[in-house]
């Protein structure tokens, strides 16, 4: 797929936007949203709570709902908390059926639990509606099918995606450029220019403290499971096969553990690398302390202007490196949900609809990843200005696919639990063959046990 790059200076693009978001409350503006065949002031006078991640394409979100506001009449309160205490708040207010979050923050780790138990509202009928929503205005083919995916069971629609990202390789160009370094194509490759990349800035007194490579090491569901399983993908590995049985006890998975404790300990990597929150990796690199990293391809917004980073124009990207069976990563899209004991479904069908138009979207490109097409090649392949990412951008919007286990799975946050903390120990120098032998048996027993309770309450 071709597309074509022109220059952009980045502080025109910093003035367009203040400019942008100066007028964008006056009335003129709602034009773009009125443009659809509805009635959006149809539930005006409601009130509704949206739940929300303190991540930036979140946050981003924050200063236009006074737009949306305007263009409804429906008055929002809009709750950020820091990731670990969203997900509390979340369970309790679904678990407790409160009803107190009109609009949740959905991933694909939650999405299958959030479905089996009713907790979230099936969202085709509002799609469908041609009161609430204008097809032709909102065209959600334009939504990229990789994550559409991640928002649906058994191929009903769920929840829908604003935010959309995938582990990508950053890397300082100009440090690859200084010392030849090739771009790393395959892992062994990566663990070559790892030790290549360290020894070069080891020798060179302006790069003091600077370190070769980090990728996610801590414990959690979603945290270096995130990486390590399109790892284990790419030299064939799986957690689970079709059938619900673990495949964790395999030459592959030890194989491609043993590659992914070599990239983030020892030579190369900070000393506390075991240590890294995925926060604290993108602080380093952004900080120029970190010279590649496997990060979030939304991670692009933080280091892409001379504002936010001093190394802004110094940062490439590629796809993860190749296994000996694939090239993979783990898509992965924040999406909006309804809760099913929303008595304001209506209203939140209505922000969902407008949060995640191609309208807002593009007001939100500065700050977080669109899964709409439209605005990567009409606007972000422009602005961004990197052959390299824009490249890995359409690569991960064409071939990104989850692993099993994160695909929506109900299992997911006890097993991925399970397999995290395993991980860890390896990271640690556990024994690869005994942990995964161990861990197999473990999470067997584990879908056993969640197979007879889901019975039980059935």
């Amino acid at each position: 797929m071709a597309f074509s790059l022109f220059k952009f200076k980045k502080p025109l693009l910093s003035v367009a936007l203040l400019i942008f978001c100066q007028c964008s409350f006056a009335s003129a503006t709602l034009q773009h949203w009125q443009q659809a065949s509805i009635n959006w002031q149809s539930e005006a006078g409601s009130h509704i709570n949206i739940l929300a991640d303190e991540q930036p394409a979140f946050m981003a979100l924050k200063p236009y709902i006074p737009l949306f506001e305007q263009l409804t009449g429906i008055s929002v309160g809009f709750h950020a908390l820091e990731q670990s205490q969203m997900r509390v708040r979340r369970h309790q207010d679904l678990r407790e059926a409160t009803g107190l979050y009109d609009v949740l923050p959905m991933g694909i780790t939650f999405l299958g639990e959030a479905q089996s138990h009713g907790w979230i509202e099936p969202l085709q009928p509002y799609i469908d509606n041609p009161k609430l929503t204008d097809k032709a205005w909102y065209q959600l083919e334009d939504i990229s099918e990789r994550s559409l995916a991640l928002c649906k069971i058994d191929n009903t629609l769920y929840s829908l995606p604003f935010d959309f990202s995938a582990p990508i390789y950053f890397y300082r160009k100009d440090l690859f450029e200084r010392f030849n370094l090739d771009v790393p194509d395959t892992y062994e490759q990566l663990q070559a220019v790892k030790i290549k990349l360290q020894k070069a800035i080891d020798r060179t007194p302006s790069l003091n403290g600077m370190h070769a490579f980090a990728s996610r090491t801590l414990p959690g569901a979603g945290l270096n499971t995130w990486t390590v399983l399109p790892v284990m993908r790419a030299y064939g590995a799986e957690v689970i096969d079709a059938q619900g049985q673990s495949v964790f006890d395999s030459p592959q998975t030890a194989q491609s553990l043993q590659v992914y404790r070599d990239l983030v300990t020892g030579f190369g990597n900070p000393d506390n690398s075991r240590l890294l929150h995925f926060y604290e990796i993108r602080r380093l690199f952004k900080e120029g302390q970190l010279a590649s990293a496997f990060l979030a391809s939304h991670f692009y917004n933080e280091i892409d202007t001379a504002e936010e980073s001093d190394i802004w124009n110094k940062w490439e990207a590629a796809p993860l490196p190749a296994g000996p069976i694939a090239r993979e990563t783990s898509p992965w899209a924040w999406a909006f949900a309804i809760n099913s004991k929303s008595n304001k479904k209506r209203a939140a069908w209505l922000f969902i609809q407008w949060a995640t138009s191609e309208q807002t979207a593009a007001l939100l490109s500065t700050g977080g990843s669109p899964p709409r097409q439209k605005v990567w090649h009409d606007k972000l392949f422009t602005l961004v200005n990197k052959p390299g990412f824009n490249q890995t951008m359409l690569w991960v919007f064409e071939h990104a696919t989850p692993d099993r286990l994160q695909a929506g799975m109900v299992e997911f946050p006890v097993i991925g639990e399970i397999i995290s903390q395993t991980f860890s120990q390896i990271f640690y120098g556990a024994d690869i063959k005994q942990s995964i032998k161990s861990t197999d048996a473990k999470i067997n027993a584990n879908m056993q046990a969640l197979k007879i309770r889901s019975n039980i309450q059935q």
